[in-house]
């Protein structure tokens, strides 16, 4: 009887394993603030030192993950060495160096606003948005402004979603605004 039990709980374990749904390296969606805390902590050095290739490279800010209902289902990544800003022209490199490099990991295009990769032009809800082959991550990329000492500076933003739970939040949005639409009376 005890190897019924032991066998039940491994291949508990074994699905549980299997349906987790990875977002980056060791955080998977649905895990809680301090398992994601404890992963971030015991490989810290693979998280703040993440190479696209051609000297663009990002890091994860612990505090730069997005919970949704306790559970983290998203994660910012941002551009390492710019705490400061980034120039312009070094913004709109990333945005389309970082393209290249998700298009050549499989991500296909979901949508695709204007400007997304002009940073002085952008001016949309939703960056450019990709998808994985497997459709199990969603990448979001846009540029941002902000003032600091005076000057315009740039800053890019990476993030990525566990893909059921960023969707299910993209449709409601539509389907609200659809709504918005029919009731208007135009």
């Amino acid at each position: 009887m005890r190897h019924i039990y032991l066998s039940l709980i491994f291949l508990f374990g074994f699905l549980c394993q299997m349906n987790a749904q990875i977002i980056f390296k060791g955080l998977e969606a649905g895990m809680t603030e301090s398992e994601a805390k404890d992963e971030f902590k015991d490989n810290k050095d693979i998280y703040t030192n993440i190479q696209v290739g051609n000297d663009f490279d990002y890091r994860i800010y612990r505090q730069n993950f997005i919970f949704s209902s306790e559970k983290l289902f998203g994660i910012v990544f941002s551009p390492k060495g710019a705490a400061m800003g980034q120039t312009y022209d070094n913004c709109v490199s990333y945005l389309n160096y970082t393209r290249n490099f998700l298009e050549k990991l499989n991500f296909n295009v979901f949508s695709e606003p204007q400007y997304w990769n002009a940073p002085l032009n952008f001016n949309s809800k939703y960056g450019l948005l990709m998808v994985n082959e497997d459709e199990t991550v969603v990448a979001q990329l846009y540029p941002t402004s902000y003032e600091i000492y005076g000057k315009k500076s740039f800053l890019v933003k990476l993030e990525l979603y566990n893909y059921e739970m960023y969707m299910d939040i993209y449709d409601k949005a539509h389907a609200a605004t659809d709504a918005a639409v029919q009731s208007s009376g135009f």
